[in-house]
């Protein structure tokens, strides 16, 4: 049964976001496979996570596109996903998922010993951690671009034109805050629902995961904003940012010149390493907390 749900779960919401263009056809094939290793784990937790963040960002995306497409001139690629942007906002987690099940698919809290029990919520930690970094870098991302003020470079606190990476702004900390708070509070909502004995117990510890979510959320987001900021070459072309080009292709585009950063790491990049850093450190914590 769990198999078929999370086979139709998986296909619905692909062709779904074919339909929608949140995603391109390489996009929607990457994930099917994030999708099948989420959805079959019997720990609701990771597919009600993955379903918060993937929603939120989709909404979120869209929301005032061409708005944003004046101000960055890849916002328009963007906003449709490819392969790439897939596996590096889900590929972590979904590794996550699958190292889950192999210890604790099936298994109750009751019948874990104590260390089982550390590894299990370790695990959590860590899939709670990564996807909290990627909402909140998404949300701060569509909603800080639209800030009424330019958002200020965080190395130096110059004001730079909307959408330069390693950029910051009020509004955009506080949709990095919000964003990490909504997955963690996906997390509360899904493990309290089905593990409701064993936390009223005491056998599993009563994590405030909202709280968890939105301070690694927008630890997350600042770590991708230093990253932007340093090794993520930012420039702008009449008017608009550019950021999906290389140093050399710019050579041949007159007028384009360098806002921030160095042309040493993609955006992609940049994100995993924001994103599994997050979850490190998340782990880390839970290592020494626990």
């Amino acid at each position: 049964m769990r198999a078929y749900f999370s086979i139709v779960l998986t296909a619905l919401l692909s062709l779904a976001s074919l339909q929608r263009r949140s995603l391109s056809k390489s996009g929607a094939l990457a994930a099917v496979f994030i999708g099948l290793s989420t959805a079959s784990n019997d720990n609701i937790l990771f597919t009600v996570v993955l379903l918060a963040f993937f929603i939120s960002s989709s909404f979120w995306t869209k929301y005032h596109a061409q708005a944003k497409a004046r101000l960055d001139s890849t916002h328009a690629k963007a906003s449709q996903r490819g392969w790439k942007q897939v596996m590096c906002n889900g590929c972590v987690g979904a590794v996550i998922s699958l190292v889950y099940q192999c210890n604790f698919d099936g298994r109750r809290p009751e019948e874990l010993s104590l260390e089982e029990r550390k590894f299990m919520t370790l695990l959590i930690w860590g899939y709670v951690g990564f996807y909290s970094c990627c909402a909140a870098d998404t949300w701060a991302s569509e909603l800080g671009t639209l800030s009424s003020n330019w958002p200020v470079l965080i190395t130096t606190l110059k004001a730079v034109p909307p959408g330069t990476n390693g950029g910051i702004s009020k509004l955009g900390i506080m949709s990095s805050f919000a964003g990490g708070a909504a997955i963690g509070l996906a997390a509360d909502v899904a493990l309290w629902m089905q593990y409701f004995g064993a936390y009223r117990s005491g056998m599993l510890p009563k994590i405030p995961y909202s709280i968890l979510g939105s301070l690694l959320g927008m630890l997350g987001s600042l770590i991708d904003s230093m990253l932007g900021a340093t090794v993520q070459a930012s420039y702008v072309v009449e008017k608009r940012v550019v950021s999906d080009l290389s140093a050399n292709e710019l050579k041949h585009i007159k007028g384009a010149s360098l806002v921030a950063g160095r042309d040493i790491l993609s955006n992609n990049m940049v994100n995993v390493v924001a994103s599994v850093t997050t979850s490190a450190i998340a782990i880390a914590l839970q290592m020494l907390l626990f």
